[in-house]
């Protein structure tokens, strides 16, 4: 009896490690980049704003992170990086407006993997650098703003290409998106 279940015991420790050999081969180190798509409003009640403000840029993003698959179907990995939201700007009552936003950022992402696809949340912080210029005059602001979003992304043979969403809760605008496409390397 005590040899039976020694037996199952093996063949179960067995099993379970070689379902955890593939997911532990996809962790590693991995750097990317890509473009965004970014969005920033603010309101003429916020410090610093003349008036109303909704405009959109191109920005960017650079990030190195580790990722650790612990089981086949859960995803972990720890991000750091830099963003750049543009610039975006307008004219409002013939006076030139524009914004700057970027900063160092840092997050944990967790999610789930189907395949060579991986869908996952974000959860971090930026510090950011803000200047809100209007008519040449210029307010700046720094700190640290909460960052999360959703996304997905596809490896294969260690290159993937990622697309997320992420809002970004600065205390002096009213909003801040960005929306990304990167391509990553992992080692």
């Amino acid at each position: 009896m005590k040899t039976g279940k020694l037996a199952i015991g093996a063949v179960l420790a067995l099993t379970a490690g070689a379902f955890s050999l593939p997911a532990m081969a996809d962790s590693g180190v991995y750097v990317g980049g890509g473009v965004a798509s970014t969005k920033i409003e603010d309101s003429a009640g916020n410090p610093g704003a003349a008036a109303d403000f909704s405009e959109s840029d191109v920005g960017l993003k650079v990030f190195a992170g580790y990722k650790v698959d612990v089981l086949p179907l859960i995803k972990f990995a720890a991000e750091v990086g830099y963003r750049d939201l543009g610039k975006p700007a307008t004219t409002i009552a013939g006076v030139d407006v524009d914004y700057r936003l970027h900063g160092f950022d840092y997050g944990v992402l967790a999610g789930v993997g189907l395949g060579p696809v991986d869908l996952f949340g974000r959860v971090g912080g930026m510090q950011y650098d803000l200047r809100k210029n209007t008519g040449g005059i210029h307010n700046d602001y720094d700190g640290t703003a909460p960052v999360y979003g959703l996304g997905a992304w596809f490896t294969l043979f260690g290159v993937g290409i990622r697309a997320e969403f992420e809002k970004i809760d600065v205390d002096e605008l009213d909003d801040v998106q960005m929306a990304t496409i990167s391509a990553f390397y992992q080692f």
